[in-house]
């Protein structure tokens, strides 16, 4: 329906200014690879980056002439007219080069391949726009709906009532912006996912956001690790000690799906040629691909072997007690070694109680675990409920808790099914998987004895 623009000859004085206009890419070359080029807009006829850069509404009561618009583009070479919900005006279109109605209308045309009827857009504004005019981000805790900023922000008008995709009711801050983006994924069967991130969100500053990451993970999902960014360095930029950021969030999270790393590291910005510090998050996803590539996800996400971190240095060269002190409060850390390097030195996950489950690998082994069987035990449904569908079952799971087992995942396992006649009546085939996890090692004490020259060894 085309860009909003600033409408320059909006009175109408014939002062010979021109309104910003944009080009779309109409037909297709003829040595184009259908398959990789677009319609619509196209850096092969030129973008201005600068026309897409949102700009909000202006902060001033005397600029009103941003009721201007863009051609439109529409595939079909018949397009002249429609109307749109909200456009008070009918859209000029620029269109394709052939029709896209009927069967005819393809023929001959490009669009007869269905690789060439695509087009590219650009997305504009929109209440999760970035507003340049603001000076800081409205995404923290106290921008929530009953946040104090977001009291204020409604009172003033600044901001609006926006409801929620899941029924609640919000406003239109970067808070509700954020948590819209991370709800489109709480539905597993239609978002393949199984490492979730929020960059830009932090464990001091979003907690509220944290928080309903967490329960889509752990509640929606269930199939996903979270990897949380956790900060390293005040409001006034002072690096934090490691307890200082241990009692930041003591209280904060308890849950197994996620995991945090500290302290953040330092990277070559080679767009701008400059060096930024950036959360470990990236090397930490990377290393979960790696792990999963070259091992298994019930391997720990660590070590020298798949816990490298790819930057220049970490904020803090930890000591072995500062590490231990992050351990101890469910933060893994980002080590220093003079021999080999920068490297995530930790395996856990936030959850508060020391169990099986506050190892992040042994969380992984579970999720991949049910993934898998999850994939055959759907097989099996609306089968006959007899008990050929239960050996059926166990000939299923077995199989693959045997390969986990032979793949250093399980040291052993067993798997049960009910045969009552009640569950039997309800319709459901109700089974028990126990398991042992081999766990990672994470431990390594080595004691050294003096002994007289002329001890033997074979007496110790």
């Amino acid at each position: 329906m085309g860009y909003p623009i600033r409408d320059y000859n909006l009175d109408g004085d014939g002062d010979g200014s021109i309104n910003p206009t944009i080009k779309y890419k109409e037909t297709y070359g003829t040595y184009e690879n259908k398959r990789k080029f677009y319609l619509g807009v196209s850096n092969t006829v030129g973008i201005d980056n600068s026309f897409f850069t949102y700009l909000g509404v202006p902060d001033s009561s005397t600029i009103t002439q941003f009721t201007g618009r863009t051609n439109a583009f529409h595939m079909d070479s018949g397009a002249t007219t429609c109307t749109i919900d909200g456009i008070s005006e009918e859209p000029t279109f620029d269109v394709g080069n052939a029709e896209l109605r009927t069967d005819t209308g393809l023929s001959g045309t490009d669009y007869e391949n269905i690789r060439a009827r695509k087009f590219t857009t650009v997305p504009y504004g929109g209440f999760d726009g970035w507003d340049s005019y603001r000076d800081q981000r409205t995404n923290e805790d106290t921008y929530a709906i009953n946040g104090t900023k977001g009291l204020l922000g409604v009172d003033i008008n600044t901001f609006a009532s926006y409801p929620l995709s899941n029924g609640e009711d919000g406003i239109t801050s970067d808070y509700y912006a954020y948590l819209e983006g991370i709800l489109t994924f709480n539905n597993p069967e239609s978002v393949n996912v199984n490492v979730f991130a929020t960059p830009g969100i932090d464990t001091f500053n979003n907690s509220g956001i944290v928080e309903e990451t967490i329960e889509m993970i752990e509640t929606d999902r269930a199939d996903s690790i979270y990897i949380v960014t956790t900060p390293d360095v005040d409001s006034a930029g002072d690096v934090l000690t490691e307890d200082e950021v241990v009692d930041s969030i003591e209280d904060l999270y308890d849950s197994s799906y996620t995991a945090t790393y500290w302290p953040w590291i330092q990277v070559n910005d080679t767009e701008n040629n400059q060096y930024v510090w950036l959360p470990p998050t990236r090397d930490v996803v990377r290393n979960i691909a790696l792990t999963d590539n070259i091992a298994f996800p019930w391997f720990a996400v660590a070590g020298v072997q798949r816990g490298d971190v790819d930057c220049i240095k970490a904020r803090k060269k930890l000591t072995l007690d500062q590490r231990d002190t992050l351990y101890e409060g469910r933060i893994n850390p980002i080590a220093t070694f003079a021999s080999e390097g920068v490297k995530i030195w930790g395996n856990k996950t936030m959850q508060v109680a020391d169990t099986a489950l506050s190892s992040l690998n042994v969380r992984r082994l579970l999720i991949q675990a049910r993934k898998l069987i999850s994939a055959v035990s759907i097989r099996l449904l609306f089968e006959q409920n007899d008990s050929i569908v239960r050996t059926q079952f166990l000939n299923l799971v077995n199989p693959i808790l045997s390969n986990i087992r032979a793949e250093r995942g399980l040291t052993d396992f067993r798997v049960t099914v009910d045969n009552s006649p009640e569950s039997i009546d309800r319709r459901e085939l109700n089974g028990k998987i126990f398991i042992k996890p081999t766990n990672a090692l994470e431990f390594i004490q080595v004691e050294f004895i003096l002994t007289p020259t002329g001890a033997s060894f074979d007496d110790i």
